[in-house]
């Protein structure tokens, strides 16, 4: 049993990942890799996505607790059944999976004030856990699973800051060369796999 002064001074850590396994997967590397460091991680995914999640390593499972969150019902038209990843979900139903997920805000919101975290680490689409964070007073620190020459080549910088809209690049070409906006020499580029 810890003393108080040793519960005082742990780290806590709420990970709240995007609901696809290119998300969670990079989500749970740095869980443990924080829990190495002796901080405590409550990873908030779904019951479905959580048992399919790679083990963690035993030496570290005191400290990394998975935390389930059923996915809400959507009304009239549900999710396919046990859907609660992008690759469970055809694309023409992704809007309603993220719906689904804006649905979560007040039952997490409930889940974070209960566990009082120092840290919520957020992956892109939780846009509303700033609100929350703010509100609770945590910190929060948003946690970018692409490089940032990956997302030069899909948002402009005035996407990023939220002065204007994304971009449309629609076509597989459209990424064979720097997007108009990199004002400077670069050779970074995307190139096509040909079977």
């Amino acid at each position: 049993m810890m003393n108080p002064e040793e519960e005082e001074n742990e780290v806590h850590v709420v990970m709240l990942p995007w609901l696809a396994f290119g998300h969670m997967i990079p989500f749970l590397d740095l869980s443990i890799a924080l829990a190495k460091f002796n901080i405590h991680i409550s990873f908030i995914s779904t019951p479905q996505n959580i048992e399919r999640l790679p083990k963690i390593p035993e030496n570290l499972s005191h400290l990394i607790k998975f935390v389930p969150i059923p996915l809400p019902l959507l009304h009239p038209n549900p999710l396919p059944e046990n859907a609660t990843a992008t690759t469970d979900i055809p694309a023409e139903r992704m809007d309603d999976l993220k719906i689904a997920v804006d649905l979560l805000r007040q039952p997490l919101k409930n889940l974070i004030a209960e566990r009082s975290p120092n840290w919520i680490v957020v992956d892109f689409f939780h846009h509303w856990a700033a609100d929350i964070a703010q509100e609770l007073g945590v910190r929060l620190i948003f946690f970018a699973i692409a490089t940032a020459s990956t997302a030069v080549f899909f948002w402009s910088p005035e996407f990023l800051s939220g002065e204007a809209r994304r971009l449309d690049r629609p076509e597989p070409g459209h990424m064979m060369a720097p997007p108009d906006w990199v004002d400077f020499p670069s050779q970074r580029r995307f190139s096509l796999l040909e079977n």
